[in-house]
């Protein structure tokens, strides 16, 4: 079949297939982070970070979760349960090991040293919490003094080396007033971010309010380089017809519901389980692909279905958030940035759409080109598919 293509062909349809080996590798929605709080007070200052109990187990250990690290139906408390004290010790003291040099605390410029607990550790063998992914979670305690005498920013620095992002609640004390409660999303290796004014009297000054700007880039590393399944859904409605007015409707259409669903889920006024919802966004991705092979031009109908997938889509974009813990008042500033920096990430999926094939739209060969890149997103949405719901 492929020797009857010729070699401009041959070339694309090998891309395609590179397309789905990919896929049986990517996570649609790879970008993981990991919570995190502080606060400081009377000289102290205390902040607990949650890591995934599978990321600390060692990879060589007898009792490594089974199937891909951090599957999702693997490494909860079913697989927790498993473990004796002495894994758990394995865990604590590589989770201890990890925020040494990951979690990098100043004061003024001087690193702070931490001490280091395990709340949940009342037992040699607890019943770990669990995130809305499933992971089953292990928390631990930082908790220092503010040297005598030092004042200035109270400052982090993130180190991870799997380049997963910090998103980190401050927690700063203001007298007669609630605390304040900033929430800061920290990139691995990024300049030190300040979090609060310690004065030399160790009484902490509130923080500025949370970036914008961060918020705007977490939201486009949603879409690109990580958020694979996205680019797809967006590059699937390019292909039905790339042409100005019919992706306005569409992509007006889809930021519209996933704007809604977004803020729903993020206020918790609406929930899905990611087991639910992972694979139907797939099964959009295949859908939308497919309908591509049979229908040429825009219908009215196709705006609205594309509205019911942009109201799915927005409850997966809610899952990077969630893990946040946002506090009242405070989400207006992250909901507005992400949903900014998700937009621009679709805005330079279609305009590289657009560069790649602009040359060739008006030649006959493009629709041959149009239904089997179509294809292959049908495929790799129905792959992603099964995937989610049987492994």
């Amino acid at each position: 079949m492929i020797q009857a293509i010729d070699g401009f062909w041959r070339k694309w349809l090998l891309a395609c297939l590179g397309l789905l080996a990919l896929a049986a590798t990517a996570d649609g929605h790879a970008m993981k982070q990991v919570r995190a709080e502080i606060r400081a007070a009377d000289g102290d200052w205390h902040a607990s970070v949650w890591l995934e109990g599978w990321a600390l187990y060692p990879e060589d250990g007898p009792k490594v979760p089974p199937g891909t690290p951090g599957d999702l139906k693997m490494s909860g408390n079913a697989w927790v349960a498993g473990l004796d004290a002495d894994d758990h010790r394995v865990m604590r003291e590589t989770a201890e090991e990890f925020l040494k040099d990951a979690f990098v605390l100043t004061l003024g410029g001087q690193r702070l040293e931490a001490g280091f607990t395990f709340p949940d550790y009342t037992v040699d063998r607890p019943e770990l919490k669990e995130n809305d992914e499933g992971n089953a979670l292990v928390r631990i305690d930082l908790t220092g003094r503010f040297p005598a005498g030092v004042s200035g920013p109270l400052e982090l620095v993130w180190n991870d080396d799997e380049d997963e992002p910090l998103a980190l609640e401050v927690i700063t004390p203001r007298p007669g007033k609630k605390p304040k409660v900033s929430v800061m999303r920290l990139a691995p290796r990024d300049e030190p971010a300040e979090l609060m004014v310690i004065e030399a009297s160790g009484v902490a000054e509130p923080t500025k309010e949370s970036s914008l700007g961060g918020w705007i880039v977490a939201g486009f590393e949603h879409i690109l380089p990580k958020g694979l399944d996205h680019i797809l859904f967006i590059l699937g409605l390019f292909l039905l017809q790339p042409k100005f007015k019919p992706l306005l409707w569409q992509s007006s259409a889809f930021t519209v519901a996933h704007s809604i669903t977004l803020a729903l889920a993020i206020l918790g006024i609406v929930t899905a389980p990611a087991e639910v919802i992972e694979p139907m966004i797939a099964l959009s991705i295949a859908y939308i692909g497919i309908e591509n092979l049979w229908v040429k031009e825009l219908k009215p109908w196709r705006v609205v279905l594309v509205f019911g997938l942009g109201l799915l889509h927005g409850m997966g974009f809610a899952s990077v958030m969630r893990e946040l813990d946002l506090p009242e008042g405070g989400i207006v500033q992250p909901l507005v940035g992400f949903n900014i920096g998700v937009e621009l990430g679709q805005i330079t999926v279609l305009a590289l759409a657009f560069a790649a094939t602009f040359w060739f739209m008006k030649k006959p060969a493009f629709e041959k080109f149009r239904k089997i890149a179509s294809g292959m997103i049908g495929l790799v949405g129905l792959y992603w598919t099964v995937e989610r719901i049987w492994f």
